[in-house]
This record gives structure tokens, C-alpha cells and sequence, in this order.
């Protein structure tokens, strides 16, 4: 009785756990569920436009991480991918968010569908606009933030949209 009681709990937990094959009743059942779920929507990650004219300090308050480096110019490594303040005279000259690969399952996805989907990450709506400047690499929009007129480009890798800059010199 000593050495078959733990052997029978062992098989019952095995079994009850249901985590060895595919045909098990939890695999299956998750796999149909994903299969008829909606794709994922991009989020607002980081909010690009509110930052410009603002100071460093106000900046560092406003990502919700550390900033990896700090000199000659912010730089985060976030989640959803890298955000770089490039600075003159103290205020933001140069904005860029580069959109991190992300592995799904055996795929990974190295960059957005549309601009507007990179856009939406990075606080931006361009929604409704027409680009200023497109080419195979490059799609560029006149904005305006706060009175000031600035340029949003979006950089395209093999069709995908990758990275997404705010020149507000």
C-alpha cells in the first residue's frame, strides 16, 4: 500500500492535468477559440505629440519606464518596441518609436500592417490625411502639435510599416 499510493496519485494527476497531446480536450478547445477571435488591435503605447516642446525631465515623467540611456539624448527600450528623444536647446528636435519583432508561435511579426496602426502606438492620428511624401520606404505626413507645424514619417520594411519619426525642428 505504501509504494502503490503515490504511484496512484501520480497517474491521477497525469491524467487529470490533461497536458500531454494535442488531442486533449484543453489544447483543442483553446485552439478553435483563437481561431475565431478577432485580430489584435494596436494601443496607444507612448504618447509622441505631447512630448514635443517639452523638457527632459518632463518627458522622463511622462513613459512609465526607465530610460536606458539618458545622454546625448532619451532612450527607452519599452515592451512594444524602442523610443529615442533626440534633443536641441533642451526641447525634443527628433522623436522616433521603433517598433519591436514579436514572435507568435513560430511567426514573428516585424512590423504594422498601416501607418495608421503604427500611428495609434505612438499617440499620432493621421487618420483621414493624405501623405505629403510617399515612396517604397517612406510615407510622410505635414502635422501640426500644438500650433507648430511638424513632419511624421513612417518607414516601411518589405511593405511593413516598421518605425514611426516626429521631426520637430
Amino acid at each position: 500500500m505504501k509504494k502503490t499510493l503515490p504511484f496512484l496519485l501520480l497517474v491521477v494527476c497525469v491524467l487529470g492535468c490533461s497536458k500531454f497531446g494535442p488531442d486533449t480536450a484543453s489544447t483543442s478547445n483553446a485552439n478553435s477559440a483563437n481561431t475565431n477571435a478577432a485580430p489584435a488591435r494596436p494601443v496607444k503605447v507612448v504618447d509622441m505629440p505631447a512630448m514635443v516642446g517639452k523638457s527632459r525631465a518632463d518627458i522622463k515623467k511622462m513613459v512609465e519606464a526607465a530610460p536606458k540611456n539618458e545622454e546625448p539624448w532619451l532612450e527607452y527600450k519599452l515592451p512594444q518596441g524602442d523610443l529615442t528623444i533626440q534633443f536641441t536647446k533642451e526641447k525634443p528636435s527628433r522623436l522616433t518609436f521603433d517598433f519591436k519583432a514579436v514572435s507568435i508561435g513560430d511567426a514573428t511579426i516585424s512590423g504594422l500592417d498601416t501607418a495608421d496602426n503604427l500611428a495609434t502606438m505612438a499617440g499620432i492620428d493621421v487618420g483621414g490625411k493624405t501623405p505629403t511624401y510617399t515612396s517604397e520606404s517612406f510615407e510622410n505626413f505635414d502635422y501640426e502639435i500644438g500650433g507648430k507645424k511638424v513632419e511624421v514619417s513612417f518607414h516601411k520594411i518589405s511593405g511593413r510599416y516598421s518605425s514611426v519619426s516626429i521631426n520637430a525642428n
